[in-house]
Parts: structure tokens; sequence; C-alpha cells
């Protein structure tokens, strides 16, 4: 018999049964399950963005195009992206909105990039692929959607759960820049499209369908499996798992919100403009095709690998200091890449930066969550959702302007790497915000903001 009326039995056992994600009724906690679709929407969200590099060439050839009129694409996407934020952000807390925007975002993604391997014109391009795309992988995406969903479903292992989510965008790179590239040089940058497209469709639609859930609460389940509606499960400090309801006109009131939109935009273009342009970077530098491919999977596998370390850690400290540690080590080896025009050590800062790099997603997503609580998550990141990835829609057209007219990535690297070390600076002063009212967040006595 589980000790119901004993708060620290009761939660030494919850965290036992935590860890292999089973409930108290000896189930898999259904939270694991959207982790894992997730998990496959975030590495599909990024299907046409982390093999983008691999088409500058053979569609340049074909088509003419410059590097910077193909970036362009990749601006327009970004842009479409986040227009859609304030759309999609209320539609996440309504009780059937994560299930139908994913399915839908799923069968049009793949529509949209199959499509593209049938582009002639410049204007085309951006319509399927920038217009098209981008707003069908913002409903599916790690930016905002997959981890307002994670959110919902955990508070106390919040930080691994979100980790593991996104560390399928990561891992989208491993898988489907080898595959495009394979396709590129065996038939051609057409077929590849078609491919990547319907593989993302086939891969996202059908197990949102059928595990897609806005709430643990929907089921009659809490967060992180812990009981039953019956039951009352206690903190550490013996104070109820769960998290205070920021409303988005508490949010705005709150100094940190704005810090936070301000350092995750900066920082975000590094990881834009970079992944962009790192293949045609390293082919400059004297790269095959074959081992630019081979590095930049290596950058992705390192970026991976650190989310749930990451996510873990910021279960157990303050969370504005993993970012701020984040953001050093990525503008450390931004700064380092723009010195560098090839060698071994270009292959050991691409993994290094990538260990940055990685902890990017996982940390930003928890620091919004512990901040602002589940009830009006979506809603909050929907709207604030432009402004933070303003500067990430540029970055590629900058790196691609840079090289066009300088001929070198140098400049263009250096910037972001400064960008990320004012990133840094500026989330230090982001402290988690002070409930109105005197009224305390839960969260804090749960996972240490």
């Amino acid at each position: 018999m589980l000790p119901w009326n004993n708060p620290r039995s009761l939660l030494k056992e919850s965290k036992k049964l935590a860890l292999v994600g089973v409930t108290r009724r000896g189930r898999i906690y259904h939270g694991w399950y959207i982790v894992a679709v997730t998990f496959i929407s975030n590495a599909v969200s990024g299907i046409g963005g982390f093999p983008f590099g691999l088409f500058f060439v053979p569609m340049g050839a074909s088509l003419g195009w410059s590097r910077t009129a193909m970036s362009w694409a990749l601006t327009i996407r970004a842009v479409s992206s986040m227009s859609m934020g304030p759309a999609l952000g209320p539609l996440l807390d309504r009780k059937h909105g994560p299930q139908l925007v994913m399915v839908f975002g799923g069968v049009l993604l793949g529509v949209f990039i199959m499509l593209t391997g049938a582009v002639n014109q410049l204007w085309q391009f951006y319509l399927l692929f920038g217009v098209g795309y981008g707003a069908s992988s913002a409903m599916m995406s790690s930016d905002m959607l997959t981890p307002t969903i994670i959110s919902k479903w955990f508070i106390r292992l919040r930080g691994r759960a979100l980790a593991i989510s996104v560390m399928g965008m990561s891992l989208g790179g491993v898988m489907f820049i080898p595959l495009a590239s394979f396709i590129i040089l065996s038939f051609g940058w057409r077929e590849a499209w078609l491919v990547l497209g319907l593989v993302g469709l086939l891969l996202v639609a059908p197990p949102s369908a059928l595990f897609i859930r806005r709430t643990p609460e929907d089921i009659g389940l809490l967060p992180d499996g812990d009981a039953p509606l019956d039951a009352p499960v206690f903190s550490g400090a013996g104070h109820l798992v769960t998290d205070r309801a920021w409303t988005l006109r508490e949010a705005v009131r709150t100094p940190s919100l704005w810090v936070m939109v301000t350092a995750f935009s900066i920082g975000s273009a590094g990881l834009g403009g970079f992944v962009a342009h790192a293949i045609p970077f390293m082919t400059d530098s004297g790269y095959s095709d074959v081992r630019a491919t081979t590095y930049l999977v290596l950058f992705s596998i390192a970026a991976a690998m650190v989310k749930p370390v990451w996510g873990i850690l910021g279960e157990r400290f303050q969370v504005r200091y993993l970012v701020a540690a984040a953001f050093a080590i990525s503008g450390t080896g931004m700064l380092v890449l723009a010195t560098l025009n090839g060698g071994l050590l270009l292959g050991i800062t691409l993994v290094a930066y990538g260990g940055g790099a990685g902890a990017f997603l996982p940390l930003m997503n928890l620091m919004w969550a512990n901040y602002y609580g589940r009830a009006s998550l979506g809603t909050i990141r929907g709207v604030f959702l432009p402004a933070t990835q303003i500067i990430l829609a540029l970055s590629p057209v900058f790196a691609g302007y840079v090289f066009d007219i300088t001929g070198s990535y140098s400049t263009a690297f250096f910037i972001f790497g400064i960008l990320f070390l004012f990133g840094m600076v500026a989330i230090l002063t982001a402290r988690p915000p002070r409930a109105p009212s005197g009224e305390s967040t839960q969260i804090g006595a749960i996972s240490r903001l």
C-alpha cells in the first residue's frame, strides 16, 4: 500500500517510479508517449533546414541562383514560421488544439517539401519552401509548439522531458543530412526534396493523431505521472506539484520576460546563420562534400547528446546561469570558427560548439515554462515568438550577403560570436518573476529556479 498520507514517503516513491517512466498503476505514463512523438516531430520540422546547405551548389548551378538569393528562402521561412506564433499559441491552450495542429502540420509540411522539388523559378522556391514549409514547420517545431505541449505534461521532470524531446531537432540533422546527400549525389536535388517530403509526412501525422493530447488532466492524470487525480502529490517542500498560472497580461509586466526575449533573439543568430551555411563554409575551406557532411553530422550528434545533460542540470540549478554558460560556450566556439580555414581543429571546434548550441533549446524552453507556468504558456510563447526569432530570420541572408561581398564567412561568424556573448550577459539579469499580490510560484519549490 502506498503511503498517501505521508508526503515524504510519497515523494520518494514517486521519484523512484518516475525514473522508469511508470505510473503507480503500473502503466507507462502517457507523457512519455508525448515526448516520443514530439521527438520525431522536432526532427522532421528541420527536415528542409539541416540539409539546406547541400542544395546551395546543385540548385545554384542548375537554376542560376546566388547564395544570397537562396538564403532569402530561409529568411522567408523563418518569418512565415514566427508569424504563426500568435495564431498557434492560443490553440495549444485549448483541449484538442495540439493534436489538430500537429496532424495538419505534418501533412502540409510533407506536401510543401515534395513540391519544392518541382520549382524552376525563384518565386516558386520562396512560396513553397519559404512560406509553405515555414508555416507548416511552425506547427510541429521545437521553437514553441512541442515544448509548450511537453511543459503541460511535466513539472518536476520537465528539464529531462524537454531535453529528450528537442534531441530530435539535432538528430534530425544526423538522419536527414546523410539521406539528402546520398539522394542528391545518386539521383539529383529534385528527387531529394521529394523523398524528404514523403518521409516527413509519414513520420509526423499518424503518431500525432494517435498520441497527442493537450494536458494530463484531460485524460485523468497529473503532470509527471505522479498520481491519479484523487490522490495528493507533494513536492519536497510539501507543496502540491503544480505551478502558478500566469496570464499574458501579468507576464508582460515582468522585466524578466523582456530580457529573455532580447537574449534569446540575439542568441539565435549564430544558430540559424551558421547551420544554413556550415556545409558551404567547409567545402569552401577545401573539404569534400562527404567530409563536410560528416563534420556537420558530428556537430548534430554533439548537440543532441548534451541535451539530456543540460535538461537534468536545469532541474537542479538556476536555469539562467546554465543558459549563460551555454551562450559562453557557443560564443567562444563561433569566434574560433571565424578564424579557421580548415584543419582538424575545425572539426574539434564544431563538436565543442555543438555542445553549447545543444543547450539552447532545452534550457530556453525550460526557462519559459518554469517562469510562467503551464496554463497560458502557449499564448505567452505565441505572442512573443516573432520577437524572439526576428534575428534568426535575417541571419542566413546576412551570412550569405557577407560571403557574396567578401568571399568569406569570417566576418559573419565573428559577429554571431559577439551576439552570443551579449546574450550571455543579458540573460544573467533575468531573475525568476515575482508572482503578483504576494503569491509564490510553487514550481520554485520543485525545480529551484
